[in-house]
């Protein structure tokens, strides 16, 4: 059954393997960054609406970490969304990559040591599989109607088809080149 610790764990080793990657050359660093995107967004607001207050409830010196861990989900989102503004042969645009995997790990490393062990020694077995239920559908989600889908959601899909020249595309030109216009 899907543990709370296991799943959030597991989900943190996927986001730092995609990353990982996109340093690399010769890679479709947009495309990379974009399905980090797509993963981490659901993932910090569901830790930030029910994984993170069952960790104050059981702890609640945990309070300022908590709230330090919702604030670095909110700068590395903002970071993030520069970079995937920004062109990956643009100079500096490498720096701040590495500074967004720094700041990822950091964060990781502060939930998996400090936080998840919360989970870990204050829940039942049945508890934290039902809080990793919870949470694995609150990050894999459908996504939503054709008519609805972000410029994120098209590139990925747009990826899944490797349509080229995608990473230049405004989302109306996505949506046009996946026949969803």
């Amino acid at each position: 059954m899907p543990d709370i610790v296991e799943v959030i764990k597991e989900q943190h080793r996927q986001v730092d393997e995609l990353l990982e990657e996109a340093t690399h050359d010769g890679v479709d660093k947009a495309s990379l960054l974009h399905e980090v995107h797509r993963m981490l967004l659901p993932h910090s607001e569901a830790e930030e609406d029910f994984v993170y207050p069952a960790i104050r409830d059981k702890a609640a010196e945990a309070g300022e970490e908590v709230v330090d861990g919702a604030v670095e989900h909110h700068q590395i989102e903002e970071m993030l969304q520069n970079l995937l503004r920004g062109n990956p042969d643009a100079p500096g645009y490498d720096g701040t990559l590495a500074a967004i995997i720094g700041e990822l790990r950091h964060h990781v490393q502060e939930e998996e040591e400090e936080l998840l062990p919360i989970l870990q020694d204050s829940l039942t077995t049945e508890e934290r599989e039902q809080m990793g239920r919870r949470f694995l559908e609150a990050t894999t989600a459908k996504l939503p109607e054709e008519e609805h889908h972000t410029k994120s959601e098209l590139y990925d899909l747009a990826r899944e088809q490797e349509i080229p020249g995608r990473s230049t595309m405004t989302k109306e030109e996505l949506a046009e080149a996946l026949g969803d216009g």
